[in-house]
Order: C-alpha cells, then structure tokens, then sequence
C-alpha cells in the first residue's frame, strides 16, 4: 500500500506551530481556513455516522488523517472536467517543478497514463508536475517546498486591500463595488514580474477620495464597467499605487524575524543541496523558504508599483530571488 501515516500536510500540524511558522504569511490565514472547515466535516460525518454499527471505527483521529490524505493524494483529471480521482501508483511520483507533463485520462487507453517529457535512464527517479503551485501551496498541502526557487514564476503572495471603514464615502463606495461584483475586501495574488488584474483598478477605487455620490458612481463606472470602456484616470492611479506601496509595506513588517534570520537558518540546516525541504524536523526551514519567496515579491511590488518608465523595466527585469533565496 501507498498511503501513509503522515503526509506532512497542514492538518497534521499543531496550532502553535502553525501560528509560529506562518505569523504574518497570508498562508496563516489560509492554513487556519483548512483546519476550520476539516474540523466542520469531521463534526458532520460523526453526526451523520454515530449510529451506523461501526461507528466507532469513525474516529476523530482516523477522519482527519483520511481528510489530510484526500488533500495531499487527489488528482484532477483536466481531460474529464477536473475529476476529482485517488490513483494509487500516482502516489510514488514525486513534484519537480519544471516538468511540464501531467497526470490526466487518456481516452484511447481508456486509463489514466502520466508520459514523461524527458529521456530517463534506467534507475533514474521520474517526477511529475503537481500543477503550477507555488511554494506556499506546496507547504500547506503536501508539507514540502521545493529548496530553491526554480520556476520564481509561479511564486506569488496574496495582498489584501480593505475598504478603509473611515472613509466618509465608504457606504457609497461598497454599494458601488457590489453593483460590479466585488466586496470592500478583495485577496490579489502578487506574482514576480506582473500585477494580478484589476489591482490597479481596485485599490485606485478604495484609495480615492470623492467630493460626491456622483462622483463615486462615475469613477466605480470608470475602473470597472464594461471592458471596453474602462480606463484608469491619472488623478486616482497614484493614489491607488501609494495604497498598494503601503499594504506591501504593511505586510512585510508582519512577518515573524527577519530576511538574514531566515537565510541564516536555511545555510545552517543546509538544505540547498536537496531537492525539497520537507519532513517534520525541516518544517521550520521550509516555512522560512516560504517566507523569504514571499517576502522577495512583496518588496519587489514596492519598489516598482509607483514607478514609470525604463526604471519600472529595469526593476521587473531583476529577479530578487537570486539576492533573497538562490545565493547566499
């Protein structure tokens, strides 16, 4: 049999630890999401199992660990509308991130196949792509991170906005967003080298400051009507960029020690010769990878949101893993 006893997934973790290891990540708010919503269905199967006459086999205990192993094990099958499948020989392939082949059906086999897209030699391990996640989503999900920042494409970091509760508008200003689909508080996923559409658009909105009701409705039309039509004028742009500059500001400082204290750890435990930091004795330097990868975006957002020009190419060509991760 494949299945283990452990997966090294979130759920397996203690609250503490999962406090320390991820104060002031978005991946704590995130990972005490998971741990919430497997406690409400682990309360409900019991409900519903209590007087069924092996009831008793239907512990606590035994339901997280088969909800950790659904989570760390379930493949979606892309060819078959995202089919949720549990394929136990896929289990004994590991992720690397630059393979770009899959695990999906085949029709013509009428069989789940995984092919390689690299010659291998006899012996040599063969890897599969677990999707474009980034080391966040790995750490939470399957309790490893890859040791280096191999695709820092795929990195990213989510950054909050909130409709500021004091701005003498803000009533107008959420009845506005919902008119277009949206809530006074809105999750973008930072990535390295691009903005996640409609930041501009939204922080310009929260960050603005009108002289009316008319006002709000012509800009909310503005920033988020019909895709045509949209634009984002000049005199609220820069107040939207100086909202997001603050956030990342706000974000960096939330995080527990600091950018040398994290590389000095990951030097220490030596983990750049392995593929993956993972296990539970490495969960401190994997949650520090994590949080250097996190930090290289947010600051990078930072120095460029508000700039323009060749300054804004030249600062989104540099990639600040190599300073923050990759070299020591």
């Amino acid at each position: 049999s494949t299945w283990v006893d452990e997966t090294g997934n979130v759920l397996e973790w203690t609250g503490r630890e999962a406090g320390d290891l991820l104060k002031g990540s978005p991946l704590e708010r995130m990972a005490y999401q998971m741990v919430t919503d497997v406690k409400q269905g682990v309360k409900e199967i019991t409900k519903l199992t209590k007087t069924h006459p092996n009831a008793y086999y239907v512990t606590e205990a035994r339901l997280r660990w088969a909800f950790s192993l659904l989570f760390s094990r379930v493949v979606r099958l892309t060819s078959r509308n995202r089919q949720l499948a549990l394929i136990p020989w896929a289990d004994m392939l590991n992720h690397q991130s630059d393979v770009r082949t899959y695990i999906d059906w085949d029709d013509k086999e009428n069989a789940v196949v995984f092919r390689g897209d690299r010659e291998y030699n006899i012996g040599d391990e063969v890897f599969v792509s677990y999707g474009p996640r980034s080391s966040g989503d790995l750490l939470l999900t399957y309790g490893f991170v890859p040791s280096t920042a191999t695709d820092p494409e795929i990195e990213k970091v989510d950054l909050r906005l909130v409709l500021d509760g004091y701005d003498p508008y803000a009533g107008v200003k959420k009845a506005a967003l919902k008119q277009y689909g949206l809530d006074s508080t809105w999750t973008f996923p930072l990535q390295l080298n691009r903005y996640p559409a409609g930041l501009i658009e939204y922080a310009s909105f929260l960050a603005f400051r009108p002289q009316s009701d008319e006002e709000v409705e012509f800009y909310a039309k503005q920033l988020f009507g019909p895709a045509e039509r949209r634009a984002i004028p000049k005199e609220v742009s820069q107040s939207g960029r100086e909202l997001i500059k603050q956030e990342c500001f706000n974000a960096l400082s939330r995080y527990r020690g600091t950018v040398e204290s994290d590389r000095l750890m990951l030097e220490e435990q030596e983990v750049i010769s392995q593929k993956s930091i993972m296990s539970q004795d490495k969960r401190p330097a994997a949650a520090a990878a994590v949080r250097l990868r996190e930090r290289a975006i947010l600051r990078k957002t930072r120095d460029v949101i508000d700039k323009t020009g060749n300054v804004v190419l030249d600062l989104l060509r540099r990639n600040p893993f190599q300073d923050l991760f990759n070299q020591y």
